[in-house]
């Protein structure tokens, strides 16, 4: 079982009137939500075979006007879901070189979107991952139904080592309430790989990534990955290149990525011609934090995050984003902060503070063309800043 309860308290939220043309405040307000809640299993059955499922119930308690990001689940009885639900094999017995995973999982892009919201020393993730999750599945949860061909390979001394996958998905997200990619089917193809120099970030192969080894590594980790995906009732491609890193050096943690999106489509103009474009945008974070020893097994660290988002401002693209399911305008999010990690990850109070800043570009006011205009279940708004107390439990 997992944990992460929050409280916080936001300003300067603004939520857009339609009749009146323009931005009004709500009330500046305090709320406390279950912000992650996982419930599953894991077991090996046979010798080099495992699996994993894990439930989730989010957002409990979320009031859709604070400035925090996400959706809610409230309501009498709030929802329960799958999250994650995959098996991984070990193709030789007493080797990490060839590992198969399948099932529903992340696709291995962005160092970000792979990263667990429990190993982040952010409080909330750089909302970069939702952009790309959902250039790439359809959804901010970011998974998939697909299959992955993994590997991890180290040198003698695990000075220099590789990690690779490469994966094939199947996305329903486009068509028939989400059941379907349409009537014209392209499989989504992802991969990435990792170079690792000094002492690796895992000597066993997995899914599932960390940030802070609380002062044990000392190394550098480049990566770098895309995706392709054919025609679909949406774009005609739709592709994706990222670069990825993450350096630990004793109590120093550095870790960032960035990712670049292009989509082809069309779309039709007044004048009963057929516009043909590439849309492109781009986005990633740059996190820092520095461990200091507060007891036998306790650190404190402060840290940083930047986050940024860019996509179209001119009319035109902005439309072009539309047409194909894409954002556009800007988003930016800072995060600064100090985490209390008193039995490292399993147990960690967080106290940070978040702001951000947004342009529409040339949209008119009620522009919903990313996070920072946008709220599920309420529309067109202008996202304040929060202050933010949270602990994160594992069981």
């Amino acid at each position: 079982m997992m944990i992460q309860m929050w409280s916080g308290y936001s300003m300067g939220q603004e939520l857009y009137n339609k009749d009146l043309d323009q931005y009004e405040p709500v009330d500046d307000r305090f709320n406390v939500m279950l912000r992650r809640v996982r419930l599953g299993f894991k077991a090996e059955p046979y010798e080099g075979l495992q699996f994993t499922v894990v439930g989730a119930y989010d957002l409990i308690g979320r009031d859709v006007l604070t400035a925090q990001v996400g959706g809610s689940n409230n309501g009498s009885l709030p929802d329960f879901g799958i999250w994650d639900a995959f098996f991984q094999w070990r193709v030789k017995k007493g080797s990490e070189a060839f590992n198969l995973v399948g099932g529903y999982f992340r696709p291995q892009l962005s160092r970000e979107s792979i990263t667990s919201g429990w190993s982040v020393n952010s409080m909330e993730k750089a909302m970069s991952q939702n952009y790309i999750r959902r250039h790439l599945v359809g959804t901010g949860p970011g998974r998939a139904l697909g299959i992955n061909l993994g590997g991890l390979l180290l040198s003698d001394g695990n000075k220099l080592g590789l990690n690779y996958n490469l994966g094939i998905f199947n996305p329903l997200t486009l068509a028939n309430n989400g059941n379907s990619v349409g009537t014209r089917f392209a499989p989504l193809f992802v991969g990435r790989a990792v170079v690792y120099l000094g002492n690796p970030e895992m000597t066993k192969y997995k899914i599932g990534y960390d940030i802070n080894y609380y002062s044990q590594r000392k190394g550098l980790s480049i990566g770098g990955g895309g995706s392709w995906q054919g025609q679909t009732d949406v774009f005609e491609s739709s592709y994706a290149v990222g670069t990825d890193l993450l350096f630990n050096w004793g109590p120093l943690n550095i870790d960032g990525d960035w990712s670049f999106m292009w989509r082809e489509g069309r779309r039709p103009l007044e004048n009963d011609t057929e516009r043909m474009f590439t849309y492109n945008s781009n986005t990633g974070h740059l996190r820092l934090g520095y461990n200091f020893v507060a007891g036998k097994k306790a650190f404190l660290e402060p840290s940083f995050m930047l986050m940024q988002f860019n996509g179209a401002k001119g009319l035109d693209g902005q439309a072009d984003a539309k047409a194909v399911g894409a954002f556009s305008g800007t988003e930016r999010t800072y995060d600064a902060g100090i985490n209390w990690y008193l039995n490292k990850k399993h147990l960690k109070l967080t106290l940070h503070y978040t702001w951000r800043d947004g342009n529409a570009g040339e949209a008119a006011p009620g522009f919903t063309g990313n996070q920072y205009f946008s709220q599920s279940e309420v529309g067109a708004i202008r996202r304040g800043n929060w202050l933010g107390l949270g602990v994160n439990a594992i069981f």
